[in-house]
């Protein structure tokens, strides 16, 4: 009785830490949106988000001993490792900078649906083609639903916010959606071969920093850029990222990938309406259609959850979940 108890307890805490996690999302996608209005540069902003999460993910895999333990896993796994999965951080670099770059035009809400749509997308490309360790997982028809109902999350929220002159905003949106739930796959296998969620952190935001640099020597070179203008909490972006991820990671092993996704999704509505109404990034700020596509988009990722049901779960059987290393010639 007492260790149900005790279970009921860590759930309950696991799901409203997932909560604010979705809360935190939609925090740093303000943030950062704010960052590019005031120093009017998206790499700029972009490369504030990824150098201060970078560091802490850094200090964080080294204050836990995690690279060494990281190392021993690699050598013991014999792991042959695969180019593409160091790939995230670009992708992850590209996805933010689109997000930095539309948040001002289309406001938090918005932006937070289209980026829904495009990771379900995203993720069927991911399943469709076995590219995460879970393996080959093939479109469902929950998942089609879901994205339905995503797209009309998007129509509706984009009532007021969308013009002939932005609305080739939505699907690079959305592109930046499918990017970023791509990445998640080859961040999953990073996980896999160094069993630390801070190393593959440190991979991802190394690899970004080099496309960042190169992007801001690119911006630098072709216009001006106000490095005196960012502002003290600029940083602060980047500190939610690293922390977002971490508490994700921890709140899985206890409710399972589904729950924490359904309350980063809540999470990440809520946080959206809230910060649309109080700091909005855009001129519009929160309407009637932001709220109604925000609770649209919590329903599509619901339906589009809703795949891995009874049935998968005894197809499964009593296979491993453990998944297949690729592992080194001899």
């Amino acid at each position: 009785m007492a260790q149900r108890a005790s279970h009921a307890r860590s759930a309950a805490i696991a799901i409203a830490a997932a909560i604010a996690a979705g809360v935190g999302v939609s925090a740093q996608t303000s943030v950062n949106g704010h960052v590019n209005v005031v120093v009017d540069s998206a790499v700029l902003a972009t490369a504030i988000n990824h150098s201060s999460a970078l560091v802490l993910a850094t200090a964080f895999a080294l204050v836990t001993g995690a690279f060494p333990r990281a190392r021993a896993t690699l050598r013991s796994q014999q792991v042959r490792l695969r180019p593409w999965w160091f790939l995230g951080g670009l992708m992850g670099f590209v996805g933010v900078l689109i997000v930095i770059s539309v948040t001002p035009v289309l406001g938090v809400v918005v932006v937070g649906v289209a980026v829904t749509l495009g990771q379900l997308a995203g993720s069927v490309i991911a399943d469709s083609g076995g590219l995460g360790p879970g393996g080959r997982r093939p479109l469902t028809a929950f998942r089609a639903i879901g994205i339905v109902v995503a797209i009309a999350a998007i129509a509706v929220g984009a009532i007021g916010r969308i013009a002939l002159d932005n609305v080739w905003l939505v699907p690079l949106i959305v592109l930046s959606g499918a990017l970023i739930a791509i990445q998640q796959a080859a961040n999953a296998w990073l996980v896999v071969v160094t069993g630390e969620f801070s190393v593959m952190s440190v991979i991802n935001f190394s690899v970004t920093l080099v496309f960042v640099l190169i992007a801001l020597l690119i911006s630098a070179s072709t216009s001006d850029i106000d490095f005196a203008a960012i502002p003290y909490w600029a940083p602060l972006g980047g500190v939610l990222g690293a922390v977002i991820g971490v508490v994700s990671a921890l709140t899985v092993r206890t409710v399972g990938v589904l729950s924490v996704m359904l309350c980063v999704a809540a999470g990440q509505a809520l946080g959206g309406i809230v910060l649309d109404l109080v700091v909005p990034v855009d001129r519009v700020g929160l309407t009637a259609a932001s709220v109604c596509s925000a609770v649209l988009a919590v329903l599509a990722v619901t339906i589009a959850s809703l795949h891995a049901g009874p049935r998968a779960s005894r197809r499964r059987g009593r296979r491993s979940l453990a998944p297949a290393l690729p592992q080194e010639a001899h």
